[in-house]
């Protein structure tokens, strides 16, 4: 009886990888698509607390100078 129960849950166990598998597979465009627009924001937002404009105000006097 120990044994039936030990594949049987050996066998549940491999059906739910299978179905996780099939999940995956079903939906790997919007996965991706989901992936993809993370990453956009995460690089907007990275731009956006590189450039900031007052950080230009401090070379208006450099290029007064040069000119």
């Amino acid at each position: 009886m120990k044994t039936a129960r030990f594949i049987l849950k050996i066998v549940a166990a491999v059906m739910t990888l299978a179905a996780v598998v099939c999940a995956i597979v079903a939906f790997w465009d919007q996965i991706m698509d989901l992936f993809d627009t993370i990453v956009d924001k995460m690089e907007e937002k990275r731009a956006d607390r590189c450039f900031e404009p007052e950080d230009l105000d401090e070379f208006a006097d450099y290029e007064d100078s040069i000119l």
